[in-house]
């Protein structure tokens, strides 16, 4: 009898030792959504927007095992919460609980901060960082690089395919959209800068006041370019320079 008592303490010794060590394995494991998420998108009635300038410089937060998290939001700092199920994942900072969703390596949150701003972060090191994954229907269009076609003096006589300067009107003026929403601008052959770029209802606003650029989308898909400095306005049409 005293045996079968052994046997039957050692059975479970073995078994309870194998539970143990299933828990400490899975409570060891880390969490596919541990590491640093970047916001690489911000949108606002449909809008792009800039990340730094809505909130303010960088934002980003660190998911850590046990349901910790730190956050930066341009100088700001903190610590908060999070929880995952399904394919929702919940983060709390600053007092603010928000719900987002759950993408390939990325988790796109509608009401970033009770701010009504939509934001996608995208883990670090992942092909989700690529700010071309986020880009609008409208932002499409534009993407690329344009020439122009003709130019119109403020009081000229319509449309006109020369322009004293340059020998070809294509150098007129040249702008080249990137997707990380910089715009490259030539005008008369030179380079005048690299400018951000965002696009709303049919108009791409170019942040440049000297010179000043104002861009409209035409439905045919080219653009209609009004540009103006100390001394020149012009208004020119552009396509894109493979559709020429």
């Amino acid at each position: 009898m005293k045996k079968k008592w052994n046997l039957l303490f050692l059975f479970a010794f073995i078994v309870s030792m194998i539970t143990l060590a299933g828990c400490g394995k899975t409570a060891g494991e880390a969490s596919p959504y541990e590491g640093k998420w970047i916001a690489v998108s911000a949108q606002m009635i449909g809008m792009s927007v800039s990340v730094d300038e809505t909130f303010g410089g960088a934002f980003e937060f660190e998911v850590k095992n046990g349901g910790k998290v730190s956050f930066s939001v341009g100088e700001v700092t903190g610590n908060g919460k999070w929880s995952a199920k399904d394919d929702k994942f919940s983060l709390t900072i600053e007092g603010e609980e928000m719900v987002g969703t759950i993408g390939e390596n990325n988790i796109s949150f509608d009401d970033m901060l009770g701010m009504g701003v939509k934001v996608i972060f995208a883990k670090e090191g992942t092909d989700a960082m690529d700010p071309a994954r986020y880009l609008t229907k409208e932002e499409k269009v534009v993407i690329g690089e344009w020439a122009a076609e003709s130019v119109e003096e403020l009081l000229g006589d319509g449309p006109q395919t020369s322009m004293e300067g340059v020998e070809n009107i294509s150098d007129a003026l040249r702008l080249n959209f990137k997707d990380d929403r910089n715009v490259a601008v030539v005008y008369k052959g030179e380079e005048i800068g690299t400018f951000p770029w965002s696009v709303a209802m049919g108009y791409c606003m170019i942040e440049s006041e000297n010179p000043s650029l104002s861009v409209t989308i035409n439905d045919d898909d080219t653009l209609k370019v009004d540009y103006s400095d100390d001394e020149d306005y012009y208004t020119f049409h552009c396509v894109k320079s493979d559709s020429k």
